[in-house]
């Protein structure tokens, strides 16, 4: 009796942690064209420097990869974002971890690199962001319930840790301007 009691707590809050999830699965992104990508509106940003205009091109690329939970254009955009990187000393931990994400066919695994991907990445930009805003968003269902950020130039949620299966799982926790 105890256990049905703990697995039906467990269901209602798997259920009603996203309560504006879709009850239905979307059709994953490369066996169509659509891009689950795409908002109604986004907001540039400025940067104090080319390099870290060119990170957050890149950074953005490559999330929009994972939304759409495509492993080779997550790989071909994380290889571009490590190459654009190269021996710039300021942005070699994300090199590093871009390189990490480059080397993996599973999107899960993609997934799991990006959270320290992240994790640099919001670091720099907060530093050189000169002008717009950044939305940084997070997921409280991602990895187990460990929850995870991102960041974004829309404040619509396109949640890169679940993709198709989870699009809109997320909040804006902060505006980085």
């Amino acid at each position: 009796m105890m256990k049905k009691i703990i697995v039906l707590l467990g269901l209602v809050l798997f259920t009603t942690s996203c309560k504006n999830e879709p009850k239905t699965k979307v059709a994953p992104a490369q066996a169509s064209n659509q891009d689950l990508n795409t908002t109604k509106k986004t907001v540039t940003a400025g940067f104090t420097n080319p390099d870290a205009t060119q990170l957050y091109k890149d950074y953005l690329v490559l999330k929009a990869a994972l939304v759409n939970t495509n492993a080779a254009a997550t790989r071909n955009a994380a290889s571009t974002l490590a190459k654009n990187l190269e021996g710039k000393e300021t942005y070699q931990n994300v090199r590093m971890v871009a390189s990490l994400i480059a080397s993996s066919t599973d999107v899960e695994k993609q997934r799991e690199f990006f959270v320290g991907l992240n994790e640099q990445t919001t670091a720099i930009l907060k530093e050189t962001l000169a002008s717009g805003k950044i939305y940084q968003q997070y997921c409280p269902m991602a990895f187990d319930g460990k929850g995870g950020y991102w960041l974004s130039n829309s404040d619509e949620v396109r949640n890169p840790y679940f993709g198709d299966v989870m699009l809109a799982c997320g909040e804006v926790t902060k505006e980085i301007n």
